[in-house]
């Protein structure tokens, strides 16, 4: 009895921990074109130097604009997918690249973006001035989930104690 009590336990505990955790999207980043196809396709084309870098957006301030109505020396904001297997770009703060969008404000890999070599412009803020911001959500899911794992299983070792020690009586 005692070990289908445990065996319970831990399946239910194992269940919560599956039902916690977050979603990964299953993405294969698969890109096909060339980089005049993604020039083509592309609704704004700029050079910038980046500002700013959340887990789903880059903030780049516009050094030069090749295609689109953004202006030299704003602030642009494009979404990006997080990692490159969802054909996202892992930007680095203070670096500069030419970034294809398109007309919704999403960028990535298969939208075309180049690292380019050279001195930032002196308006843009340096890696070590800008910060780096991380979207809230997901840790809290886990820390709630490991609390709940862990009274369950706390719960099964009281419920389990108590029956052997009334077994053990007369």
């Amino acid at each position: 009895m005692r070990l289908r009590a445990l065996l319970v336990v831990a399946l239910a505990a194992l269940g919560l921990v599956v039902v916690m955790s977050p979603p990964e999207p299953a993405w294969a980043c698969s890109c096909v074109g060339s980089t005049i196809e993604q020039d083509d396709s592309a609704d704004s084309i700029v050079v910038g130097t980046v500002s700013q870098v959340t887990d789903r957006s880059v903030r780049l301030t516009v050094e030069s604009v090749e295609k689109g109505g953004a202006q030299v020396g704003s602030s642009l904001a494009l979404r990006v997918s997080p990692g490159e297997a969802a054909c996202g770009y892992a930007f680095r703060l203070g670096t500069r690249y030419r970034v294809n969008s398109s007309g919704s404000g999403a960028t990535g890999v298969c939208a075309g973006i180049r690292e380019l070599a050279g001195p930032a412009s002196a308006t843009v803020p340096s890696a070590t001035s800008a910060q780096r911001t991380r979207a809230a959500g997901a840790p809290a899911r886990w820390i709630v989930g490991g609390a709940t794992v862990a009274v369950l299983a706390a719960a099964g070792l009281v419920v389990a104690a108590r029956r052997r020690t009334g077994r053990e009586q007369p």
